[in-house]
């Protein structure tokens, strides 16, 4: 039987070593190869030369630049550029949004989206706020703009300057008053000529300076223009004023000589009442007011 002795190959240690020691040495290369060229890209590399600005704006390229405080020379890895884009937005008030983009090696381009006039908010004792979709206050008024729905009761927040996002100090009306303006666009919402939100829990508005619409609550309120949409421009006749409540299970309209009639009798009601504590006799008249209100006309709708 022949006995077998394994010896150790010195000459394939060494190759593995070698291996090993050139993996080292390529890794470390490598490494400061990638120091290097982060070094040069924050300082050499990168560098803007060129600004492009797209998108429609009532500012010029020039201006836009100049608001997101990059200048030529800049480098385009160490800019921050979500704080250039709100630079943009906050120095010029009738930009919406501003959208940067680095176009390596040397170039960045700014693409703009104008603000949009989309409502005027009442502001108590200071007038009005033309404000955008987004609710960004555009500019301070002494009157309602034309041409723009109008919100009465929005209750606004202190210290709301030009360039800020309007809040209203109910955080409740805050979320009505932008549900509302997101369908100002719409078929129905573009006709409605003001609005009053001074009770969210009851808001109503102006269609076409000639319906008051009670809508109520925000709740349904797509459905509530659905329905609303339908009476006003199928069911009566164009020119029709008055008042249109929209009821749990439908809708009620009163006519403008309804309300007349409404208040007339009210007011006398409160005259008889004041009478009678007086002692005077108006028994007569009071007949002539009832006969009178039984003429009057309610359209229902379910």
């Amino acid at each position: 039987m022949q006995d077998v002795v394994k010896r150790d190959n010195p000459g394939g240690k060494i190759k593995r070593v070698r291996q090993r020691n050139m993996s080292v040495y390529y890794g470390t290369v490598a490494f400061i190869v990638l120091v290097i060229f982060a070094i040069l890209s924050v300082t050499v590399f990168f560098n803007v030369e060129t600004i492009i600005v797209t998108g429609s704006s009532i500012y010029t390229a020039e201006e836009i630049a100049e608001a997101s405080g990059i200048a030529g020379g800049d480098n385009m890895i160490r800019r921050n550029m979500k704080k250039a884009e709100e630079s943009v937005t906050e120095k010029l008030i009738y930009i919406e949004t501003a959208e940067i983009t680095r176009k390596f090696p040397s170039s960045l381009e700014i693409c703009v989206t104008p603000c949009e006039e989309t409502a005027c908010f009442d502001n108590y004792d200071d007038g009005y706020r033309i404000v955008s979709k987004t609710g960004k206050i555009l500019a301070s008024i002494n009157s309602p703009a034309e041409e723009l729905p109008v919100f009465y009761g929005t209750e606004p927040a202190d210290a709301l300057k030009e360039g800020m996002t309007f809040v209203s100090a109910d955080e409740d009306k805050t979320k009505v008053i932008y549900e509302l303006m997101e369908r100002a666009d719409s078929s129905f919402g573009s006709k409605i000529t003001s609005y009053d939100v001074t009770d969210r829990l009851n808001i109503s508005c102006i269609y076409e300076d000639r319906i008051e619409i009670e809508l109520g609550v925000i709740s349904d309120i797509d459905y509530k223009y659905r329905f609303a949409n339908e009476i006003l421009t199928t069911r009566i006749s164009p020119d029709t004023e008055g008042k249109l409540r929209m009821l749990q299970n439908g809708a009620q309209l009163l006519s403008k000589s309804d309300l007349e009639q409404i208040d007339r009798t009210f007011e006398f009601n409160s005259e008889q009442a004041a009478s009678q504590s007086s002692g005077t006799d108006t028994e007569g008249d009071t007949q002539d007011i009832q006969s009178e209100s039984t003429e009057t006309t309610k359209l229902n709708f379910e």
